[in-house]
């Protein structure tokens, strides 16, 4: 029951965010939706790893509901109201009654069980969500510019590509069926929690790099350094028992999605019209 109320959830949000991309046909809207994923998701990992609240839909291992539930909200749910929010220059009555909105569905999911409340409050999410759309509205603004400055212009990057590998990556590894990223004596007392930490980190510290060769103007021989210290990074999780593999796979498979992450980022910020990078 839950699983499939959170997959017509999912996919109800995906045909509003469809609807709004074909009505409005500007794919700098795709690149706000998943720049708002990765400008939010930083603070949800730390909430979580404070005891914030638990997810608990019911799906995966406790551990992994908590990575399942806070992802389903971040990428799809929250990120899209932000959307249809700036496709259509909604008015700020709009904005405080989507955050109204979603404060009640805090409330309302925490009395039916589907998480439950630690020391975060449910208002919490309406003020929060009020922040987000606030910066979203800046970085919208921003997007539309024919010219952007470099700090600009290497946050998208930073931003965008963010949130298209943890994409990938969490739909290629299915809640950790893959590999896990983890510290073995960590693991034992906050199981699942260490792995939202690890894989977030990760991510971060990959899209620094691509955003940095990528978006600054440079030889190429200094672009193939940022490939070494991504080759160097998946040797390195590996080599000191990060990555543990759940399958016949080793670290240095990750090249692959970071190699599509890459592609499909190119391809966006074409599609966008953003000339974003090598500038």
């Amino acid at each position: 029951m839950r699983r499939s109320g959170r997959a017509s959830k999912k996919a109800s949000v995906g045909k509003i965010l469809a609807v709004v991309l074909l009505h409005r046909r500007d794919w700098k809207l795709l690149v706000l939706h998943l720049s708002i994923f990765s400008m939010i998701h930083p603070f949800e990992v730390v909430i979580l790893a404070t005891n914030g609240y638990r997810y608990m839909p019911g799906i995966f291992p406790t551990g992994v509901d908590n990575y399942l539930g806070t992802y389903i909200s971040n990428f799809f749910i929250i990120p899209a109201s932000a959307v249809l929010i700036y496709a259509y220059s909604l008015s700020w009555r709009y904005i405080v009654g989507f955050a109204a909105i979603f404060t009640c569905i805090d409330w309302l999911f925490a009395a039916l069980g589907i998480y439950q409340h630690f020391w975060w409050k449910s208002i919490y999410t309406g003020i929060g969500l009020i922040i987000v759309y606030a910066v979203s509205g800046w970085l919208w603004n921003g997007l539309k510019k024919r010219r952007q400055v470099l700090p600009f212009r290497f946050l998208m990057i930073l931003l965008t590509y963010f949130s298209i590998e943890s994409a990938i990556t969490f739909a290629v590894n299915r809640g950790g069926q893959l590999f896990k990223l983890l510290i073995a004596y960590y693991e034992l007392s906050a199981p699942g929690k260490l792995q939202l930490i690890l894989a977030s980190s990760y991510h971060l510290i990959v899209s620094v790099i691509v955003a940095l060769f990528l978006g600054i103007k440079m030889p190429l021989r200094y672009r193939t350094l940022g490939v070494g210290m991504i080759i160097v990074l998946n040797w390195a999780i590996g080599h000191f028992g990060i990555f543990v593999p759940q399958v016949g796979i080793t670290s240095h498979h990750l090249i692959l999605v970071q190699i599509v992450s890459v592609a499909v980022l190119i391809f966006l910020f074409k599609a966008a019209k953003l000339n974003y990078f090598f500038s």
